[in-house]
């Protein structure tokens, strides 16, 4: 079996396990119950929250208005893409915070705070939001900066392990290559260690000692950091191992695996390999990754070429690798299309946006190094295999460049895996959408009075429905006597349904109209009794889905 059919088969198998990875990544809170800013007349039982996505939770709390957790809430309770959270103690009737934090596929801690309101209008929740509300810790700059030294030891590695395969070098050449595979490889071990311990440090939004907790690597244990490393340590073990045999006579199967397994360890976390469909960006994020590794393993060996060699070996080295660059270059653009287009989903997406902005600065350096890319193989490498020494300064020269460049690659691409996409930025946007969509809002005047009308759900069956009447000056009448509503629907021979309304303080009046059970436009008349023998009527249309 030759090292190339090893390759092939240990990615099928690494696309297979990618494959039944999650299909969204940065997970979006579809809905909840209660809803956001929503006014229950019971204590709930339970609170709900619906997802895109399965979630692991990292906390899930009810607080009062001054920041007390309440409720006495049981165990958090997954059920598909819903998170329960059980109360076993009445609230009272006032306005709460709802407050969550989870882990999504892509290990993106995210997580948001909202009120809701028992028996009682809402509060002013803006102090509130802002004492419970917290989106980064300062373990997120220890897992960014751990997240850049993955990214290059674990590509060094590879890609010194797939330049050797591909392209012979000088004896010495090739055992410092080696060398530095073997170094590079132990240093991403202890990375993809330390990315599960910072990232349960970050999602607990822990402490100092946070990092020597056992709730902190429970958590990222819990997370797909978890089956990276369990792909990516062996992987890196294989390649020591390989590394250390020397490189008079290569491990090549032991080198193929470790290459495949490497790659393999970043399409089960990210947004980029976790993103729809998943199979078809596992394999486009694979391919991207192979020839970004080429390209970074290639700069040392060619470096140390250039120093050690005459210039015609050196020459012929680089033309052999100019061969497969070119390969290499059309899969690396063809593949950050692919995955750019998806992560964007609209060219405007550019623009406006960190995620974009972030992209652009990557396009511009990649365009960069692909300049010096063209300079060293239509001008150095002919002066090299022509025999002009110059050539091997010259060349080494634009290497530490292109050396430079890809730190700063590295760092953008990084970054990128801790922005949120417009693609899921815009799968907030519509459920945020939806959620304000989900109910029926009108306003009434007559007379100097006007009535504010907000039915939730506005769908068939029971409503409930708010209402303020206000004066003529906009202020909310509280001296009124008595409400009622008067419900028909004409087209289903439904007339005269009478509710009497609960006045719940500060002009605002609460009715449930359970008799909204067929859908269609419903005709309601509001009476507001401004004494007891003196009323104010008005009257809408509501559509009632």
């Amino acid at each position: 079996m030759t090292w190339l059919s090893i390759a092939l088969r240990s990615f099928a198998l690494l696309l297979l396990l990618s494959s039944s990875q999650s299909a969204f990544a940065h997970a979006v809170l579809l809905g909840s119950t209660p809803k956001a800013n929503e006014m229950v007349m019971d204590s709930p039982k339970e609170l709900i929250l619906n997802f895109n996505e399965n979630v692991g939770p990292i906390f899930f709390k009810v607080l009062d208005k001054t920041g007390k957790e309440v409720g006495k809430p049981g165990e958090i309770k997954p059920d598909g893409y819903n998170l329960i959270l059980p109360l076993n103690e009445t609230l009272p009737n006032g306005t709460y915070v709802l407050t969550y934090r989870v882990i999504s596929a892509d290990t993106h801690p995210v997580g948001t705070t909202f009120g809701f309101s028992v028996g009682e209008p809402m509060a002013d929740m803006s102090q509130m939001s802002q004492s419970t509300a917290q989106s980064s810790t300062p373990w997120t700059y220890a897992v960014a900066a751990n997240r850049w030294v993955l990214y290059a030891t674990m590509l060094l590695t590879a890609g010194s392990a797939l330049f050797s395969l591909l392209i012979a070098t000088p004896g010495s050449v090739a055992g410092s290559t080696f060398g530095l595979g073997r170094t590079t490889a132990i240093i991403a071990t202890i990375s993809y260690l330390l990315a599960i311990g910072l990232g349960g440090a970050e999602m607990v939004m822990g402490g100092a000692g946070a990092l020597f907790a056992a709730d902190t690597w429970s958590r990222g244990v819990g997370s797909t950091l978890t089956p990276s490393a369990a792909i990516g340590i062996p992987a890196m073990l294989v390649l020591i191992y390989a590394f250390g045999q020397g490189a008079e006579k290569p491990k090549t199967g032991a080198l193929s695996v470790g290459i495949v397994a490497a790659v393999g360890s970043f399409l089960v976390t990210g947004h980029a390999a976790t993103a729809t469909p998943v199979w078809l960006m596992a394999t486009v994020v694979a391919i991207h990754l192979f020839a970004v590794a080429f390209w970074l393993g290639a700069l040392y060996p060619l470096f140390k070429t250039t120093q050690t060699a005459d210039a015609v070996q050196a020459g012929a080295v680089m033309t052999k690798f100019s061969q497969w660059a070119i390969y290499s270059v059309g899969l690396l653009i063809l593949s950050g299309i692919v995955i750019s287009w998806v992560q964007l989903e609209s060219i405007s997406n550019l623009f406006g946006n960190a995620y974009g902005a972030g992209l652009v600065r990557k396009l511009v350096l990649v365009l960069i190094l692909l300049g010096l890319a063209g300079y060293n193989k239509l001008v150095l490498t002919p002066a090299l295999e022509k025999g002009d020494a110059t050539g091997a300064a010259r060349i080494r020269r634009t290497i530490r460049i292109e050396y430079g460049l890809y730190i700063l690659i590295l760092g953008v691409a990084m970054s990128l895996t801790l922005t949120t996409p417009p693609r899921a930025m815009m799968q907030q946007g519509a459920a945020g959408m939806a959620m304000q969509n989900d109910g029926f809002k009108a306003s009434v005047k007559i007379e100097g009075y006007s009535a504010d009308l907000d039915i939730t759900p506005a769908k068939a069956g029971e409503n409930m429905i708010m209402v303020t009447i206000k004066d003529k000056n906009g202020q909310p009448v509280t001296t009124l006597a008595d409400l009622e509503i008067t419900g028909n629907l004409p087209a289903a021979g439904i007339s005269d349904v009478l509710v009497k309304g609960q006045n719940m303080g500060n002009g605002m009046w609460h009715v449930m109209f359970k008799e909204m059970i067929i859908p269609g436009d419903w005709t309601l008349r509001v009476d507001a009794f401004v004494t007891d023998f003196d009323k104010v009527g008005f009257e809408t249309t509501v559509p009632i889905k």
